[in-house]
């Protein structure tokens, strides 16, 4: 699966899609904010290269250990399919269409399954640029909104990936709120046909927790030779770029 014969440098390594790189998805990756072209394109890639991987894997052993790690209680039936998107734009509530056409929301990343959908974006680093884009507009309580449209009547999860520790990222902690409070996001939320009554939880993930849940797929004697492998080649992957 990974194709590390040429020896690529380290900025190279950290911007491989090494799993599936020629998924469709690839087409909707989005081009990197100017000043932040190399930590953007390695945050485009871990999601590559870890979602990538889960989703040729069993979702009911993986989710169980997604959601334990966003700190979320609730889990829905054991999945039998599951199906993972890329930078999906996801469609807004008719109701959010009333004064004229919105444009769609991009979720970062999107799990579905028969029973339920979760919707995950990136965190930046970046403190100023995050607060910022909060004080114009929520961005995150817009996507909940669409997640939960898309969801129907399945319920839904959403949560945040970070590099950093929830009490110093920027991203969490304007998302944190909602965990506490869901009058807090039905207040933020512009749509209010059904109060969001489909949205079960909200938390946060570190990449090295998806690193930990890659290397329980690796160590499982339940999962097939085959599907360890895939899980194994993740992690090197992940090993290499520091993310252990």
């Amino acid at each position: 699966m990974f194709n590390l014969l040429l020896a690529p440098t380290n900025a190279a390594l950290r911007e491989q899609l090494a799993i599936v790189p020629h998924h469709r998805d690839r087409l909707r990756r989005p081009a990197p904010s100017p000043g932040a072209i190399e930590d953007e394109r390695f945050r485009q890639a871990l999601a590559w290269n870890v979602f990538r991987t889960l989703e040729l894997l069993p979702p009911a052993f993986w989710l169980r250990r997604l959601q334990a790690r966003l700190h979320i209680d609730v889990f829905p039936a054991a999945p039998q399919t599951v199906l993972v998107g890329l930078w999906r734009p996801l469609t807004l509530p008719l109701a959010q269409h009333v004064d004229g056409p919105r444009p769609d929301v991009v979720a970062d990343v999107t799990i579905e399954t028969e029973h339920a959908v979760w919707t995950l974006t990136l965190s930046g680093d970046d403190l100023r640029r995050v607060e910022s884009e909060s004080a114009k507009e929520d961005s995150s309580a817009r996507l909940i909104d669409a997640m939960s449209w898309h969801a129907g009547t399945r319920d839904c999860y959403f949560g945040v990936i970070s590099s950093r520790p929830r009490h110093q990222d920027a991203g969490v902690a304007l998302v944190e709120r909602y965990f506490r409070s869901r009058e807090s996001l039905q207040l933020r939320s512009a749509s209010r046909v059904n109060l969001l009554a489909n949205v079960k939880g909200i938390g946060s993930i570190r990449w090295t927790d998806l690193a930990a849940i890659l290397g329980d797929c690796e160590r499982a004697a339940a999962l097939m030779e085959i599907e360890r492998t895939l899980a194994r080649n993740a992690v090197t992957w992940l090993e290499r770029v520091g993310i252990a």
